[in-house]
């Protein structure tokens, strides 16, 4: 074999959702999961150093995940900030399989784009399908109104429950 011709075997991307992240990690945010084992076995699989399994977090997933989960200073506050950054944060900044993508210009140009007044898609859910769209991903989520959503326009590969 010639050097330069060894096959790369290709990455399978996907996007997740709040729900679904806060799903995998159930255990520390004391909530049931959401989302099939389909999708838990697709988000242990990136954490695997040889994966061929990329996840991208939308930047929005935190903001969301703060404004419900970091409300004061007690405590049990402190002691939850502290679980979150070392059992969620940290993992998924070490790994090399997920990025956590910021809102840009081709995000935000589809966000402009998904719209229906009758499934109303709130700002947040918006990006995260933006997000999808424009990586041409799935999306893992157990959202109603996202699947919804992905089942009338069939803008992304299917969303994964």
């Amino acid at each position: 074999m010639s050097i330069g011709t060894e096959s790369v075997p290709q990455k399978y991307r996907f996007v997740i959702d709040t729900m679904a992240l806060i799903s995998y990690f159930s255990l520390l945010f004391n909530e049931p999961s959401k989302i099939s084992s389909r999708g838990l076995l697709y988000i242990d699989k990136v954490f695997q150093s040889d994966s061929n399994y990329l996840m991208t977090i939308p930047s929005i997933v935190f903001v969301e995940i703060f404004d419900k989960w970091f409300r004061g200073f007690t405590p049990t506050d402190e002691e939850f900030r502290a679980k979150f950054i070392s059992e969620v944060f940290k993992p998924i900044k070490s790994c090399p399989n997920i990025e956590i993508r910021e809102l840009d210009i081709e995000v935000l140009e589809q966000f402009l784009h998904l719209d229906d007044p009758y499934i109303n898609l709130e700002n947040r859910d918006k990006i995260v399908l933006a997000s999808a769209v424009v990586l041409e991903s799935p999306l893992i989520t157990s959202d109603g109104k996202i699947k919804e959503y992905v089942e009338k326009y069939k803008n992304i590969i299917p969303a994964i429950i």
